[in-house]
């Protein structure tokens, strides 16, 4: 009988192990020696070679059965479950990130390779934090808005603290002005910011170079446009109890009234209704036509308020003109306009609803139609040369139809009462034209480009842009030079450090004191060149440069300047800008050729900007998808959705403000409805959901067979607050698979928005204009 082998031996067929790779000196006899050295030296670089094929440990056969045999196998090639589990475990442990234990002796695990160990975590794509995933994603996201500098970030968490609690609606308790615009700073803006119109000749030469007219009211009644229509009927009231309300041109109606009527006559009725908090406090007037723009006049601290207007001429206007062929980059003709200022009283913690607005003055100017209204926003302390008999209400600046931008001083009469007064304005205290920016090369010296947006730097400096694309920055009192100033410099220095543009206190802002030419910026291109003599005040025996010439010229963008806002009071030398190219930019004045970043094009850029100061960033409305977004200025590449309209907007129609002494953001589309957030929580908390809120719609049907701009309006309120949802609404159509959307009357849309400034008891207050001619004015403080 055979002697049976106790070790079990594998059934697998021994063959010699694979090569990968071929020698190339194999069969060739260059290596070959009878010496002992050079065969030792052959054997070592055959051995490395082998170990460079094989880099593991080497096992041999009889390791191998061994192996086998002590797991038990019979060598068939079914497994058992406790096999298949092992298989399947070192299948998982070949993942890239676990150590490869395969070859390995026992006790000596491999360490994996750690590719992100040579780089740098704090290094990122864009230079600075992206957007924060993490779980410390709260103080990420302060990081992401505010940056690394500590003042920026109290900044953020302070407004944050002030002002997150606010769902939608401002509450009336937590409103003051902007954390970082301190007392101590708005007094000295309002104290040494303004000695050059008290008592350095700005307010006599402004009152010198301004001509006003006064007319009768037939004359002045004359110059405002004409209403298609005599009166206005609407819809207005409690859902379920409207009733309709006819207003005249240049007529009022109070809030409380419509609802106190709506609500039932009774007496029982109308006291309980004036106790509740259903009260609406606010009004409702009828400008005729169209509204173009609107704002209200900051640094009013007592009981009266005054918004500035202005209206569109009426469609069915008589006089027939020749059609431009490009009418936004072409002068327009000398049409009459007017600018109205309305005054509105405050009571002790909202508004008067029983003293009605009172159309204080009507300015009148033949200059085409004005497209742009905007008060001075520097604080201003009323001083003892107020009580003259007027009441200075601020400057104001505007962009008219002939091309050109304009700053009136306004003053009205004390004590007028309900007296309207009819000015006619023949010169404005300060006028900006093209005609001093150097041209292109694709313009023809006889055509200029003309301005279509502004905004204020400083109680002096007013920045313009251009139909072109060009900014213009002027100084609207130059007379007056800096007092750092040295006496041995003069405007065309190239010295960087040689002139600040802007009165103390303002040179805080740190706007450029001279554009470095060589860089694409143009500083007083109407200057006279080196070598001529320039106009020398006597007095400082310092060079001063011309009237109503830039400071500042600039090519900011390639086409048309949409909108210009500044990043005042937090940031006041950065720029904002939206152009038809499609891009915002974003530009520090320090070095306004080199230090400016652009953001994302997009198809349909935002025609209307707003500065949210609490969370230091830009907020505008998505046209093309009707989304409410904010663009930090320290991630200016990307943008946060913060809200939605309930339609798209479409071109040019959508409206954004923030409020001065909140942080609630309004915003208007074409559909007629106005919506207000609070951006706070869903801008620093990641997971936390916004919500928004429709305080009112206004909807405009036409009326069969009354003429085709006879209609009746509807003004619905009542909606309650819902969660942002940031999913496009459009329908769409199964069969032929194509996107609906709706398209509104010119009269529907919201045509100007604003919320008042003064922190008084009035920061709620928000005043809506539509194209219906109809404006609401409410205090939408809870």
């Amino acid at each position: 009988m055979a002697e049976t082998n106790p070790v079990r031996k594998s059934g697998r067929q021994r063959v010699p192990n694979k090569k990968y790779t071929i020698d190339a000196f194999e069969g060739l006899d260059i290596l070959s020696s009878d010496s002992e050295v050079e065969l030792e030296i052959l054997q070592q670089l055959q051995d490395s070679k082998n170990d460079d094929d094989f880099p593991e440990d080497h096992v041999d056969g009889n390791e191998d059965e061994e192996s086998v045999a002590d797991d038990g196998s019979d060598g068939s090639a079914i497994l058992t479950p406790e096999e298949e589990y092992e298989d399947a475990h070192s299948y998982a442990s070949s993942d890239p990130e676990a150590p490869d234990l395969r070859g390995t002796p026992k006790g000596h695990k491999r360490k994996p390779r750690n590719y992100r160990s040579r780089q740098d975590v704090n290094v990122h794509a864009r230079g600075m934090l992206e957007n924060p995933l993490r779980a410390d994603h709260q103080r990420s996201r302060i990081k992401l808005f505010a940056g690394s500098d500590v003042e920026d970030m109290l900044h953020v968490v302070r407004s944050r603290d002030q002002w997150a609690a606010d769902p939608t609606l401002p509450c009336r308790g937590n409103m003051c002005h902007q954390v970082s615009h301190t007392e101590e700073k708005r007094q000295t803006e309002a104290t040494v910011g303004w000695d050059w119109y008290y008592y350095q000749g700005g307010r006599e030469s402004f009152a010198e170079k301004q001509k006003l007219q006064t007319l009768s009211s037939e004359e002045g009644v004359a110059c405002v446009p004409k209403p298609p229509h005599s009166s206005h009927s609407f819809l207005m009231g409690p859902y379920g109890g409207q009733k309709v309300f006819t207003l005249e041109p240049s007529k009022t109606l109070s809030l409380e009234e419509a609802w106190d009527i709506a609500s039932g006559s009774s007496k029982q009725n109308l006291e309980g209704f004036r106790s509740s908090e259903r009260r609406r406090h606010g009004w409702m007037l009828n400008v005729g036509t169209r509204v173009r723009c609107l704002d209200w006049a900051p640094n009013h601290y007592g009981d009266t308020q005054y918004l500035a207007l202005a209206v569109a001429r009426a469609s069915t206007s008589p006089s027939v003109t020749t059609p431009i062929e490009a009418p936004a980059f072409t002068p327009s003709c000398l049409t009459p306009s007017t600018v109205q200022i309305w005054a509105f009283d405050a009571s002790d913690i909202s508004m008067d609803s029983t003293r009605p607005p009172e159309l204080q003055q009507v300015l009148c100017t033949e200059w085409g139609e004005i497209t742009q209204l905007k008060w001075c926003p520097v604080p201003r302390a009323q001083r003892n040369e107020d009580a003259l008999g007027k009441v200075s209400v601020g400057l104001l600046a505007g962009i008219w139809g002939d091309g050109c931008a304009r700053v009136l001083d306004v003053q009205l009469e004390k004590g007028q009462g309900a007296n309207t007064t009819y000015l006619k304005v023949q010169s404005a205290a300060f006028s900006a034209s093209s005609g001093l920016l150097p041209l292109t090369d694709t313009e023809q010296e006889g055509i200029r480009p003309v301005a279509t947006c502004l905004t204020w730097l400083s109680a002096t400096d007013l920045a313009i842009g251009y139909s072109n694309g060009a900014l213009g920055i002027y100084n609207i009192y130059p007379q007056i030079p800096h007092p750092s100033l040295s006496n041995t410099h003069s405007y065309n220095s190239t010295d960087l450090g040689a002139w600040s543009p802007t009165p103390a206190p303002a040179e805080a802002n740190g706007f450029p004191e001279v554009a470095n030419t060589s860089n694409g910026g143009s500083q007083n291109p109407g200057f006279p060149p080196p070598g001529v003599s320039d106009p020398v005040d006597a007095t400082n025996n310092v060079s001063l440069p011309p009237n109503n010439e830039p400071w500042l010229s600039l090519q900011l963008h390639s086409t048309y300047v949409l909108s210009l806002i500044t990043a005042y009071p937090t940031q006041p030398a950065v720029l904002i800008s939206s152009s038809l190219s499609g891009s915002l930019r974003l530009t520090s004045l320090r070095a306004p050729t080199t230090d400016y970043v652009l953001s994302t094009r997009t198809r349909t850029p935002p025609s209307s900007l707003a500065y949210c100061d609490s969370l230091l960033s830009v907020v505008a409305l998505e046209e093309s998808s009707e989304t409410l977004r904010l663009w930090g200025l320290r991630c200016f590449y990307s943008s946060l959705a913060c809200g939605k309209l309930g339609s798209a907007p479409g071109p040019g129609q959508g409206i954004v403000d923030v409020g001065k002494c909140h942080s609630s953001i309004a915003a208007g589309g074409a559909d007629g409805s106005v919506i207000i957030t609070n951006p706070m929580r869903k801008a620093l908390e990641r997971r936390a959901a916004g919500w928004q809120q429709v305080v009112f719609k206004h909807e405009w049907v036409r009326r069969p067979g009354q003429g085709a701009r006879q209609g009746m309006s509807r003004i619905t309120e009542g909606y309650k607050g819902e969660k942002v949802e940031l999913g496009l609404k459009y329908v769409g159509n199964s069969k032929e698979s194509v996107a609906v959307s709706t398209i509104y009357e010119e009269e529907t849309a919201v045509t100007a928005l604003g919320w008042n400034p003064n922190n008084s008891g009035c920061g709620g207050w928000l005043a809506v204009g539509w194209g219906s001619g109809l404006v609401r004015i409410q205090d939408m403080a809870v």
